[in-house]
């Protein structure tokens, strides 16, 4: 049966910022819960992130705040400055509301107040007033995702990376997000497998993709060197319980209608690491499934 006729919402600008730190296992990378209150992705697992706002598009000011020249950034950032700084400067400031990390380093020996996530005042005058630049130099470039068309809430976010010490702490604000972890890809997927951390759509892939990679150092070159891909826009196809959510490579991308054999989802979740291009969500779970045509190993 297919899909009915739905009117997208329009996707927010926004951005995220995945935090990833040396590890004996390679590396790890925090992960925040959302609230159980929250209207998306309620109590699941992601990296901080959030919506730009209007202070976040103040090129002029940020380009006095930032640890870059100005002929270096579009290298850095992949794409226009006036485009591209604006989600530069959300993935820090949501990291810092959300992780209480702020990405940033003294311009000067700080006179001023030390800033403060929970103040009030506007992030543009904490910086300022503290002397402060933002650390673009540490990012890199990850995805661009799209948030699927039948979902009510929308996003088109950009995903950054970027190194912190071992003994960086941080912590979520107890109010957007509830509890933050420490993890490896390959144990945020297994634990989100059990069911005990639950991973949103792109955190799960985004997760898979950093399987292949062995440490932090071999991370951050790949995420350099890299342009920006093609941004992910998943299709959510609802079922009676739950949804199956279709990645751009699954053969029914396209398609009108979307081949599943419900009875048989349970025996066609695949185990982490497996190649996939389908997830099944019930009951809050993401888990990635194989398409009924492949035949089972």
């Amino acid at each position: 049966m297919a899909a009915q006729a739905h009117r997208p919402a329009t996707p927010s600008p926004s951005a995220t910022l995945i935090l990833a730190r040396k590890h004996e296992a390679g590396f790890e990378v925090y992960l925040l819960r959302r609230s159980a209150a929250s209207k998306f992705m309620p109590g699941t697992y992601v990296f901080p992130g959030g919506n730009l706002e209007a202070e976040d598009l103040d090129t002029a000011f940020w380009l006095n705040h930032v640890d870059l020249p100005v002929d270096r950034l579009s290298q850095t950032l992949d794409g226009e400055v006036d485009r591209m700084l604006p989600f530069a400067v959300a993935a820090i400031r949501e990291t810092w509301e959300e992780a209480g990390l702020l990405l940033a380093a003294p311009l000067q020996e700080i006179s001023g107040p030390e800033p403060s996530a929970s103040s009030g005042i506007p992030f543009t005058r904490q910086i300022h007033d503290s002397g402060l630049v933002l650390s673009l130099s540490k990012l890199g470039r990850w995805h661009h995702w799209i948030t699927p068309k039948l979902m009510p809430i929308r996003f088109d976010t950009f995903f950054f990376v970027a190194p912190v010490e071992q003994d960086q702490a941080c912590r979520p604000d107890n109010h957007e997000t509830v509890h933050g972890t420490w993890a490896t890809p390959e144990k945020a997927l297994v634990e989100n497998a059990r069911g005990t951390l639950p991973l949103s759509p792109p955190t799960l892939v985004t997760l898979h993709q950093m399987l292949p990679f062995t440490g932090l150092d071999d991370l951050m070159a790949e995420s350099r060197r890299r342009s920006w891909p093609a941004p992910i826009l998943q299709r959510w196809w609802p079922l009676d319980k739950g949804a199956l959510i279709i990645d751009p490579w699954d053969p029914d991308y396209a398609c009108e209608t979307v081949s599943v054999e419900i009875d048989r989802l349970e025996k066609d979740v695949l185990p982490v690491g497996a190649p996939f291009s389908r997830l099944w969500r019930q009951r809050g779970i993401c888990r990635p499934v194989r398409h009924p045509d492949e035949k089972s190993g």
